[in-house]
This record gives C-alpha cells, sequence and structure tokens, in this order.
C-alpha cells in the first residue's frame, strides 16, 4: 500500500538554542514519520514560504518536499492525504480550514480550537465536506492506561468503588515562562484547564469510564505573575502580569458502567519535593491500583511511572504495562505514534466528534468557576 502523504503545519526552522520553548512537531511527530515507511511528509506549511524551507533544510527532510506559506495553497496540493497541524491552538482552524474544505484528512493537536463555539464550527465543517478528522488526544492509547483498565475489565480487583487523582500540574507556580505566558490569558484557549486538565482528564476516561456527573471548583489563586525568561536563569521580563485562567483545578463525579465516585485535585506549581508529582489510586471490593509518577502527563508518559497491585491481603506488586514496536521511540511519540497506526489501520482512533466531547467538559469547568466568580458570559 502507498504511505500515506503528509503535509506538516508548525514544524521550526530555528534551532533549538534560538527558539521558546518546545516544538511538539519536532520531538513527537517528526520522531514518529522518521521511524516508518507508511507516512511520508511531503510538505510544509509556515508563517511564510522562507520559514518552511529553513524547516526542511534543518531537519534535512527530502529535497522534494514543498514549502508553503499560504493555508489555501497548501489545502490545494493535489500530493497531500493528510494535513497535520501542530500550531498554537487559537491558529488551528485558520491553518487547516481551507484543507477542511478541500475534503482532505485533518489531524488537529488538542484543543481543537480556543472555544467550544470555534471547535463545534470545526467539527460541522467535517461534516458538511465529509472529511476525515483526527484530534491529538493520544492518552488512550498509552500502554499503561490500557493495563489499568484491562485489571478493572478483568475483575482481579472486584467492582469499582472510587477512585483519586492529585497531581501537581507544574505550571501555575508564581512565575510563568515566557514561552507558555499565553497560558495566562483566557481567551487563547491553550492553558492549565484546556491543556493539562483535559489531557489528564482523558486518561482517567479512558481507564474508568465516561463521567455520569461532572463538577468543577476551580480558582485562581495566583491572580498576578511576573514572566521569566528559562533561557536567561529565569530572569524577569513582565513583572505582575494578570492570570485570568485558574491554577487550581478540583474535580468530582461519578463514571460508568461501575458508578464510582472519582475525585481529582490539581495544584499549581512543582508540587513537593521527594513526592511524586501524580499520585492516582483505584479502589475494587477486593484491591486497590496505585500509580505514581513524576508527571502528571501520562498522555506523554515518563520513565519512572509505577504502577501496582493491591491484593485483598495489602500485599503489592508491581505491573508492567505491555510493551510494543513504538516503545522504542521518544517518549513524547509513542502515543502519539500509536494514535497515526491506528488511523492507519482503521482501527478506533479520536475523531472531531469525540473532541468535542471533552470540550464539553472543559465548558463545564469553565461554567461552574465563572458561576462561583459571579460572572456571566
Amino acid at each position: 500500500m502507498a504511505p500515506i502523504r503528509v503535509g506538516l503545519i508548525g514544524l521550526s526552522g530555528q534551532p533549538r538554542e534560538k527558539r521558546d520553548g518546545i516544538s511538539w512537531a519536532e520531538i513527537a511527530h517528526l520522531q514518529y514519520f522518521r521511524s516508518t515507511a507508511e507516512y511520508q511528509i511531503r510538505a510544509l506549511l509556515n508563517s511564510s514560504v522562507e520559514s518552511a524551507r529553513a524547516a526542511i533544510q534543518r531537519h534535512e527532510l527530502a529535497v522534494n518536499t514543498k514549502a508553503y506559506g499560504d493555508p489555501n495553497a497548501f489545502a490545494n496540493d493535489d500530493e497531500i492525504d493528510l494535513i497535520v497541524c501542530c500550531v498554537r491552538v487559537d491558529k488551528h482552524f485558520q491553518t487547516v480550514k481551507p484543507s477542511i474544505v478541500a475534503g482532505k484528512a485533518v489531524y488537529v493537536e488538542w484543543p481543537l480550537e480556543r472555544s467550544i463555539h470555534v471547535a463545534k464550527e470545526m467539527c460541522a465543517l467535517v461534516a458538511l465536506h465529509n472529511a476525515k478528522a483526527i484530534v491529538g488526544l493520544q492518552a488512550s492509547f498509552s500502554p499503561v492506561i490500557r493495563k489499568i483498565k484491562q485489571i478493572i475489565d478483568s475483575g482481579t480487583i472486584g467492582r469499582l468503588l472510587s477512585s483519586s487523582v492529585v497531581g501537581s500540574l507544574g505550571h501555575g507556580g508564581a512565575t510563568e515562562p515566557k514561552p507558555t505566558s499565553f497560558f495566562l490569558d483566557r481567551e487563547t484557549g491553550g492553558n492549565l484547564m484546556s491543556i493539562h486538565g483535559a489531557h489528564a482528564l482523558e486518561y482517567i476516561i479512558a481507564a474508568l469510564g465516561d463521567f455520569t456527573t461532572f463538577k468543577g471548583a476551580c480558582a485562581i489563586r495566583r491572580p498576578f505573575k511576573d514572566i521569566v525568561d528559562p533561557r536567561n536563569g529565569n530572569q524577569v521580563l513582565e513583572k505582575a502580569v494578570r492570570n485570568t485562567v485558574p491554577d487550581h483545578l478540583l474535580i468530582h463525579g461519578t463514571v460508568l458502567p461501575s458508578q464510582a465516585v472519582v475525585a481529582i485535585i490539581f495544584t499549581g506549581g512543582d508540587g513537593i519535593p521527594g513526592l511524586p508529582i501524580l499520585d492516582w489510586r483505584i479502589q475494587g471490593e477486593y484491591g486497590w491500583l496505585r500509580l505514581t509518577s513524576s508527571s502528571m502527563a501520562l498522555n506523554v508518559g515518563s520513565p519512572d511511572t509505577k504502577l501496582e497491585l493491591y491484593d485483598a491481603s495489602g500485599k503489592a506488586r508491581e505491573i508492567a504495562p505491555d510493551e510494543d514496536q513504538w516503545s522504542k521511540l521518544p517518549l513524547p511519540a509513542q502515543n502519539i505514534a500509536r494514535l497515526y497506526e491506528a488511523y492507519r489501520k482503521k482501527d478506533w482512533y479520536p475523531d472531531f466528534d469525540y473532541a468535542i466531547k471533552r470540550h464539553e467538559l472543559i465548558e463545564t469547568m469553565w461554567r461552574d468557576f465563572d458561576q462561583a466568580e459571579g460572572k456571566n458570559r
């Protein structure tokens, strides 16, 4: 079968030491594309043709890789099958809209866009033009998440009773790095609630089941933050910038089919030194599961993530997740690879309709927050 021809949006041409932050397109998507013959990068779209050419040269892509600076010209390229969008969330729709209208398949990173209203517009456009659409919610493909679900479904710990998830967001502390300073602006759409919170909800739901009741109690505990430069010893660039996004998230509800109660607490900042950043406990009638990790981003993964099974006697044993051929890739690329493979093999993958369900959860959190604050939006 011929390879799927990819047009990639947002692959930076700047050297790492000269740009702010990380390039998700580089550390995740590109790593997978380099490892497989099933997909081929045929074109790049950046803010300009020159920027796209710089990225082609820096990453040593094939000499016939096309460089675009215009989303409309990009969409009209008949040698592209799948458009992959890895730019900032508030630029997603404007860069992929022409491709959706052209009927091309699109992969858009999570969140789909800055608000549920724009996300629904994207979803409707996909349906109108009969386009295939993938959203970058890859947590359900994580081997450790699948192992948790497998153990629960097998009845090993009996009927699911409850679960608690306590984690530290990493961001949301006293300062904000310049590359993610947009996290402080609710209107941008990319922030602790929509990114960190939603990816966490995705892996919790993948393991435990969909929420039947869902309530958020989120708060802005640091209304002003200094913006710092992480490349220059966290030198303060701007002082007391207003933060309009909750930096502490508390969520509770019940999940299907067990009706188990779930309590989630994510605090801003780095957490307590020496303790796990993430501590997830799952109680069954006959035992417990406990997952600990130095990162709450299980959608990406961490080498020290540990899953333990406690039987009815209290005896614990560590459970190793199943490995596959993608386990040898760098961590950011592994679950992305599994998502691409699901799409290629025509297995289940999260599409835009699925993404709207997650947007609705985030919208519920915002609505609960606004009501608590006495706001009417």
